[in-house]
């Protein structure tokens, strides 16, 4: 009986740490209008992997962009004359990363 009790409470934790998983949404290519060109859709985070988005823009306008899960991520902005490259990284709820 005692191990019965343990699979359950095994099976009710897996469930849990699953429902709180950190979801992200991805886009290979997103364009100046700031519409996913391909590769939509979304990822499950993998421990230590936050949701992360970079954006490219030129005189303060969207070039291009990228949103993913990412185990290497940093939050900042370089600037180059005209251009910015702006990286967020998140994990404080799911699709943080949202453009």
């Amino acid at each position: 009986m005692g191990k019965h009790i343990l699979l359950l409470l095994l099976g009710l934790s897996l469930l849990v740490s699953s429902l709180q998983a950190l979801t992200c949404i991805t886009c290979a290519r997103l364009n100046s209008r700031g519409i996913c060109e391909s590769g939509e859709g979304c990822c499950q985070a993998k421990p230590g992997e936050k949701c992360a988005s970079l954006v490219t823009l030129k005189d303060g306008k969207i070039q291009f962009g990228n949103q993913r899960c990412a185990d290497i991520c940093f939050t900042g902005t370089v600037r180059n004359g005209d251009k910015t490259v702006k990286m967020n990284c998140c994990n404080n709820k799911s699709f943080c990363n949202q453009l």
